[in-house]
């Protein structure tokens, strides 16, 4: 028997349409941001956001740790802090934020607002240093806690910030998230 051109044609159609993928069509996750950690809440000890739209995790060592959290229930309230450290021949930035009191009376979900009074603080040092707290940087942001479970030590969230200093560049803090074992 033999095959014909038509027939060679619908067999090579058939493998085509057989092997053709279906179209993918979960929706992307927007916490999923290329070069940043997951935003997720497990205790996974990770930070990072997008500085200026570029991706910002800790990175390097000067034989100190790039990232560690500090955590206080007793002193003002309840505090805690995270510093994260790049570390590299060309530069060396370091940002510090956290809640710096009243921390205890917060849950999961709460969403503080960035103000040079409030309890929500940020610094940025690369060339400049930023930091919310001083009088000569003015500033607007949100801290959200997504969990803070005080039973399994987890505290996780989002945050972003925008300050502004005289003889510096805006620095925009978008898409910041962390998670961390206390």
């Amino acid at each position: 028997m033999k095959i014909t051109n038509l027939h060679s044609l619908l067999i090579w159609l058939s493998i085509c349409i057989i092997s053709c993928e279906k179209p993918n069509n979960a929706v992307a996750d927007p916490n999923n941001i290329p070069g940043l950690p997951p935003a997720t809440q497990s205790g996974a000890n990770t930070f990072g956001c997008l500085v200026n739209g570029v991706p910002w995790v800790p990175a390097g060592s000067n034989g100190t740790s790039n990232l560690s959290i500090d955590y206080d229930p007793v002193i003002n309230n309840g505090i805690f802090s995270i510093v994260a450290y790049r570390f590299n021949l060309s530069s060396n930035d370091q940002m510090i934020m956290g809640i710096r009191n009243g921390l205890n009376s917060l849950n999961s979900q709460s969403e503080l607002t960035l103000s040079s009074n409030s309890l929500y603080s940020i610094s940025f040092n690369e060339r400049c240093h930023w930091f919310n707290q001083f009088t000569d940087v003015s500033s607007n942001g949100t801290l959200t806690l997504k969990k803070f479970d005080r039973a399994n030590r987890i505290i996780a969230g989002e945050f972003n910030a925008k300050m502004f200093k005289a003889g510096c560049d805006t620095i925009k803090i978008t898409n910041g998230r962390f998670d961390f074992k206390f």
